[in-house]
């Protein structure tokens, strides 16, 4: 094995994989590449050039020589992980002052990009009291402690809002100053209030509630004397009579399974969680409700997934014109989603559940 006093990454990885092979005659290249982390091309293309000349060093380049050696390397990706150091300028300034080695930084960018790393900002989570994180660990047991096919037999609701015009930022494009894309966006854009109800087996049709654009809530405030704003008890009451109940009925008899045991979950919403709307689902759903949800925890809804996953399909089309092209749109967006999304959401949920008790539960990341 060739042994090197100062050693690239790439060169590590290329004398890992002759080790391997070493080691253990009968193992494939792709069995190695998974084992330290490559591609099979990789180790295919080091075993040969190793079993041909014995080297793993590259071949002699017309271009400049490489400016930072293995030990700059380990302190750029030290210095990246500095708080104080945000940007790739900082990154070669800070190298500057402790190895004297001046460097751009384009260059500490292209050598951060080839050892897997992004300039990425921070990712925003909830914010997690003691209580809640208690809580979340308390709802994670107890969904454990049911049946193995439990979660089968689960139709979880949720609503959201959908935006006419996309609104996040747009995507990044490699283009000249000249050709650059200009995107115009409304202020704010026109929106429709949806719920809808996803179990292993399918997923129920959309229902638009008030919030959506040009919708007035038939039910009255008795404090003001107006129309809700928002959705309200009574409201909530028949989206479960006319939608969620049976339709979720429907579904779980159509796939022949726990069609007189079908549970619902739902979130914390003011409307969702009255004593009228609780007993309504204990009389009429036959499983009745599922587990009281963890406050502030999204994360664990694989129903927030398939909204992603629905946004992301929907703004891929063109531009709706209108709010009823909007509900159009996502009625065909609903009805394209695919079966085995469904099935891996449920199925992964036991996998979000230890995951919670694993972290205390503290926010999971899914």
């Amino acid at each position: 094995m060739v042994k090197q006093q100062h050693i690239t990454h790439a060169q590590e990885l290329r004398l890992q994989a002759v080790h391997c092979k070493q080691h253990n005659q009968s193992w494939s290249a792709s069995k190695i590449g998974k084992h330290i982390g490559c591609n099979r091309m990789f180790v295919s293309r080091w075993l040969t050039r190793h079993q041909q000349t014995g080297d793993i060093n590259d071949k002699p380049r017309s271009g400049r020589p490489q400016i930072a050696d293995a030990a700059a390397e380990n302190y750029i990706l030290m210095a990246a992980q500095l708080p104080e150091c945000t940007s790739a300028a900082d990154i070669a300034a800070k190298t500057q002052q402790a190895l004297g080695l001046k460097l751009s930084g384009s260059t500490v960018t292209r050598l951060l990009k080839r050892k897997g790393l992004q300039h990425l900002t921070a990712k925003v989570v909830p914010m997690l009291t003691v209580k809640q994180k208690l809580a979340r660990v308390k709802f994670a047991k107890a969904a454990l402690r049911r049946e193995r096919c439990s979660w089968r037999r689960v139709m979880i609701t949720d609503s959201k809002y959908f935006r006419l015009h996309a609104m996040g930022k747009p995507a990044g494009r490699w283009c000249t100053p000249a050709t650059r894309e200009v995107v115009a966006r409304p202020k704010h854009s026109v929106a429709a209030h949806v719920y809808m109800g996803v179990a292993f087996h399918g997923a129920t049709s959309l229902k638009f509630v008030t919030g959506t654009h040009k919708q007035v809530s038939k039910y009255t405030d008795p404090k003001s004397k107006r129309p809700y704003r928002g959705l309200a008890q009574q409201e909530y009451t028949d989206v479960l009579h006319d939608h969620f109940i049976p339709e979720g009925n429907k579904l779980f008899k159509n796939a022949g399974q726990w069609a007189d045991k079908w549970q619902m979950q739902q979130d914390n919403a003011p409307a969702h969680k009255t004593p009228t709307n609780m007993a309504y689902i204990a009389a009429n759903v036959p499983g009745g409700h599922f587990l009281a949800w963890p406050p502030n925890s999204p994360d664990l809804s694989p129903i927030e997934n398939l909204w992603s996953w629905m946004d992301i399909k929907l703004h891929k089309l063109d531009t709706c014109k209108n709010i009823e092209e909007l509900k159009e749109r996502l009625e065909q967006v609903r009805q394209s989603i695919p079966p085995t999304l469904l099935h891996n959401m449920f199925d992964g949920m036991k996998a979000r559940m230890e995951r919670v008790i694993e972290l205390n539960g503290d926010y999971i990341g899914k």
